[in-house]
C-alpha cells in the first residue's frame, strides 16, 4: 500500500485514500484494544497480529475480566451452598448476623491467590497450544474446547460475536424501508420487528433450498 515513485497518478490516489481511511478508522486507541482482544481470542491468531508493546495490556486485561468470571461463578454458588448446608427454622427464614458478612469476605480473600493461579493457568495453557488452520471454523473449535478453557470461552462468545462489517444490519435497515412504506406508515414497532423478523428469515430458508 506504500506510494511508490513510479505508480501512475490514479494509482497513488487510490493508495493514499485507502490508508488515510484506515488510519482514521484505527487511530482510536479503544477501538484498537477491542481489536487486539478479538485477535487474541481467535485460535488461528492468538497474539501473532498482536504488537509487541500491547500484549501485556492485552494479557492483564484478559485476566482481569476472567477473574471477574470466577468471583460471579464463586458469588452465585455461594447463597446454594450456605442454603443446602443450613436448615432454616420452621418459623421462616434464617436471619443472618453481622458475622456472616465477615466471614464471607474473609473466604473471597483467602480464595483469591488459587483464582489467579486457575486463570494464569486457563490463559498460559491457551496460549501455548497450537494455532488452528486459517481455514478452520473458530466458534467450531471454541464450542469444542469450551470445557478446557471454561472462562475464555465465555469472552470468545462476548468478543467474537461482533459483526466485522455494518453490512448485516444495513440490510435489516433496508428490508425496514420495504415494509414502512407510505401506504403502511401506521405499522406499530412490534409488528415492524415481527415483519422485519419474518422477512429475513423466509429468505434465509428459500436461500438453503
Amino acid at each position: 500500500m506504500a506510494v511508490k515513485k513510479d505508480d501512475p497518478a490514479l494509482a497513488r490516489s487510490i493508495k493514499t485514500t485507502i490508508l488515510q481511511y484506515l488510519q482514521e478508522k484505527y487511530s482510536d486507541p479503544k477501538t484498537q484494544a477491542l481489536l487486539d482482544i478479538a485477535t487474541s481470542l481467535d485460535p488461528r491468531f492468538k497474539l501473532d497480529y498482536v504488537s509487541e508493546d500491547n500484549k501485556t495490556t492485552v494479557k492483564t486485561r484478559l485476566k482481569d475480566e476472567m477473574t471477574s468470571i470466577v468471583t460471579m461463578e464463586s458469588l452465585s454458588l455461594t447463597p446454594t451452598t450456605a442454603s443446602s448446608s443450613a436448615t432454616p427454622p420452621p418459623g421462616g427464614k434464617k436471619r443472618k448476623t453481622l458475622g456472616s458478612f465477615f466471614k464471607v469476605a474473609k473466604g473471597n480473600e483467602a480464595a483469591a491467590p488459587e483464582v489467579e493461579q486457575v486463570v494464569d493457568m486457563e490463559l498460559g495453557a491457551y496460549l501455548l497450544s497450537r494455532n488452528i488452520d486459517s481455514e478452520d471454523d473458530p466458534l467450531k473449535w471454541w464450542n469444542d474446547n469450551k470445557g478446557q478453557y471454561p472462562r475464555l470461552s465465555m469472552l470468545a462468545r462476548k468478543y467474537l460475536c461482533i459483526t466485522a462489517t455494518s453490512s448485516p444490519s444495513e440490510r435489516a435497515f433496508s428490508t425496514g424501508g420495504n415494509i414502512v412504506t407510505c401506504l403502511r406508515s401506521s405499522l406499530k414497532p412490534q409488528n415492524v420487528d415481527m415483519l422485519v423478523f419474518l422477512a429475513k428469515n423466509l429468505s434465509a430458508v428459500d436461500g438453503l433450498c
